[in-house]
């Protein structure tokens, strides 16, 4: 409840995140889960009765020796033992979650777990599900516990539809192989539209092909069996054993999905898991194999701060996804987008997901570089969002600043790991069915001249808005005629980003043309950079004349006016602060007018505006694109203020932190071990949770945008001692 006396509008059911590069559980508190796909289309494998819920069961039968029947226990369920704190404990880790149930008979612990993916082509789309049974009693006991998951998938994207407005319906057909000891459900979609689907290769808006859902009983004394209903199959375990006084019986089961449809290939998913379990002495948390790929900063003397930098590193690696389609990987944003709409958005945020990566995971930052190339088209044009299996499109946004994204990953993964050989690769670009490649310094030309050229530059000499740059939302808030606005609006935001990445990209493009076993790219690497140089030095002159003796800079020119003369809006002054023509004391200034106008009052860090001037139902002032906490904005903002004032930025750092968060928002769950991409600010009631102006009541509070810019801001500041992973 608020201050005020309004419900927060957060879920119930509190969502933590397991998972690995082709694995997305989520896991509530009340035991139940949700097991999601991403690698084709985003579809939940148990798509509960309402939007974003899943359907399992967990319960125990308990009876004396005799046969007498002492009780039954439901584990899962908001109202089972999970959801009573007096009854269960819930530990939530990387890689894990662990229920310990504790009655008058016995002690129950249910333990879910997943094994880490160790490059970006592989992963175990299955957990671990271990119970360990112990009698605290001095009698005999008989058990009965029963496992179940119901098949009942849906994709993300028509999970708030009616059923008449689906385009696609799933079938299940379930088989039993008792041998192996595995029951399964095949899964397939069914249209009405023949050119919907043509075949499973075939990009498409829709997914007629997901994984076979599948439940393997390590334990002996176990049945299988299918309960079916309409749509849906109940694949249930139900394993019996006797328990002496004081004794303790672990059981296990396998539950995931293959896109291979035969038992075997499931058997190959449950051999690879079964072999870690023995590879780390019988521990069911896989804490031993996530050790081995998360980084540890053993230098860090903070414990708080070096838990939480290893926890950030954790989920990133828990959210990536590998594409089937693209058969490449990147690092959604999660929350609504992806968890919810079910859609692959945006560009931008996947390439911002990826900065910390070329750390502690180069490989994975070569294959995200990979894939953004792999949805841009021959003359430069990166789609913003993908849908369904590969469709990738721009939704109704022709945005401006999609190719810069693209040049801050690039730019940070050459210096960082002087890998510049990887400029030579070969890429597919968009659509993939053309058949069409470039070398990846040819698509990093063909971006810059997609900005120079279709972009452009509006009448004041700034890079052009078009219809969105980095705030999405601009023409949802500013009632404005299209027509007329499309090509005059001019982004400030854009043109500081341009000036200063196209900096750092071009240093990185002379330092290879400076070396010698490069000569074959020389021509074409002096041909760009000069380019690059001009387009910039005009840019850079065209910006500080708009600039003139101000100490921040304005907003954009937008629908005849400009906006952010008096108002200050953060997100310009993030890039501004990393000009290197921008001198010190002008870096100070600008400090000084951001803590007196933005930061005063704010507890987690920069507000996006000082005073929110738009007016729309959907845009609180103080929340979201108007005048909310963005991790996105202040990320940026800490690396500048670290190249004059390095203790500032650790304290800025630290005021972002999760420890920060947790301490002055301590009732809120959702400042714990994620967040949203925006956090509501001081200037409303609802300060310290996510948008409440929509409802957050049954979407999942789980975003990589908190993640990413926490910890390569991390890096950042420690990067004159941090070991860079050659992972």
């Amino acid at each position: 409840m608020l201050p005020n006396g309004q419900k927060v509008k957060l879920p119930k059911d509190p969502w933590f995140l397991i998972g690995n590069y082709r694995l997305t559980l989520f896991a509530h508190v009340s035991g139940e889960y949700e097991l999601i796909t991403g690698q084709r289309a985003w579809g939940r494998m148990n798509q509960g009765n309402t939007p974003n819920s899943g359907l399992n069961s967990s319960s125990i039968d308990l009876f004396n020796d005799g046969g007498k029947m002492l009780g039954h226990y439901q584990l899962t369920g908001l109202n089972s033992l999970a959801a009573d704190p007096h009854s269960c404990t819930r530990e939530f880790g990387c890689g894990y979650t662990k229920y310990t149930y504790r009655t008058n008979n016995f002690i129950c612990e249910r333990t879910l777990a997943c094994k880490p993916s160790t490059n970006p082509y592989d992963g175990f789309p299955a957990f671990l599900l271990t119970v360990k049974l112990r009698n605290t009693t001095g009698k005999m006991l008989k058990v009965s516990y029963n496992e179940s998951v119901v098949a009942h998938y849906e994709m993300m994207e028509q999970q708030r539809k009616s059923v008449q407005n689906k385009i696609v319906k799933y079938q299940n057909t379930v088989s039993l192989n008792k041998q192996q000891n595995i029951i399964k459900a095949d899964i397939k979609g069914i249209a009405s539209d023949p050119l919907l689907f043509p075949d499973k290769t075939s990009a498409s808006i829709a997914d007629g092909y997901p994984p076979s859902l599948f439940l393997k009983a390590l334990s002996s004394n176990t049945r299988l069996k299918n309960e079916s209903g309409n749509d849906r199959d109940e694949l249930s375990a139900t394993t019996i054993i006797k328990l002496k006084a004081h004794e303790e019986i672990s059981i296990r089961y396998i539950i995931g999905y293959s896109f291979g449809t035969g038992f075997d290939s499931m058997e190959v998913i449950c051999d690879g898991i079964q072999s870690a379990i023995d590879e780390t002495n019988n521990q069911n948390d896989f804490n031993a194999d996530w050790l081995k790929v998360l980084p540890r900063f053993p230098k860090e003397s903070d414990t708080l701060l070096r838990n939480e930098m290893i926890w950030h590193a954790y989920n990133l690696e828990a959210m990536t996804k590998y594409n089937d389609y693209y058969k490449e990987t990147e690092i959604p944003q999660g929350t609504v987008y992806d968890y919810d709409w079910g859609i692959h958005a945006s560009a931008r945020d996947h390439m911002q997901h990826a900065l910390a990566s070329v750390y502690y995971n180069p490989g994975l930052t070569r294959s995200v570089l990979r894939y953004m190339i792999k949805k841009t088209t021959p003359w430069g044009e990166i789609r913003l969002i993908e849908a369904g299996y590969g469709m990738a499109n721009a939704g109704s946004y022709f945005t401006s600043d999609q190719q810069l994204y693209f040049f801050q990953l690039l730019s940070e993964y050459l210096r960082v790991t002087g890998d510049y050989r990887f400029l030579e690769e070969q890429v597919d670009n968009y659509p993939l069915s053309a058949g069409y490649k470039t070398s990846v310094l040819q698509a990093t030309e063909n971006c810059f001249k997609f900005l120079r050229d279709e972009i452009g530059i509006g009448r004041h000499g700034l890079v052009r808005l078009m219809n969105s740059d980095w705030n999405d939302a601009i023409y949802y808030i500013v009632r404005a005629p299209y027509n007329r606005t499309l090509y005059n609006g001019e982004s400030h935001m854009n043109s500081a980003m341009a000036i200063v990445e196209l900096d750092n990209l071009i240093d990185q493009l002379k330092s290879l043309a400076s070396k010698s076993d490069f000569t074959t790219m020389q021509a074409q690497l002096d041909r760009l950079t000069a380019s690059m140089g001009a387009y910039r030095d005009n840019l850079n002159t065209a910006f500080f004349r708009d600039l003139g003796d101000r100490n921040f800079s304005r907003r954009m020119y937008f629908n005849g006016r400009s906006y952010g003369d008096e108002n200050l809006f953060l997100e310009p002054q993030t890039h501004m602060m990393r000009m290197k023509e921008l001198p010190e004391s002008k870096k100070l200034a600008l400090l000084k007018e951001l803590k007196e106008r933005v930061y005063n009052g704010e507890k987690l860090g920069a507000r996006e505006q000082q005073a929110p001037e738009f007016e729309d139902e959907e845009f609180d002032r103080g929340s979201r694109e108007n005048g909310g906490f963005w991790y996105a904005l202040n990320g940026p903002l800490i690396i500048g203020i670290s190249m004059f004032d390095k203790p500032e930025a650790w304290r800025l750092l630290k005021k972002m932190s999760f420890g920060n968060y947790s301490h002055y928002f301590p009732n809120y769950w959702s400042s714990y071990w994620s967040a949203s991409d925006n956090v509501e600010s001081s200037l409303i009631p609802m300060e310290g949770l996510p948008d409440q102006t929509g409802d957050y009541s049954d979407i999942p509070v789980y975003c990589a945008h908190p993640h990413a810019w926490l910890l390569y801001c991390y890096y950042k500041l420690t990067e004159d001692y941090v070991n860079v992973s050659r992972r």
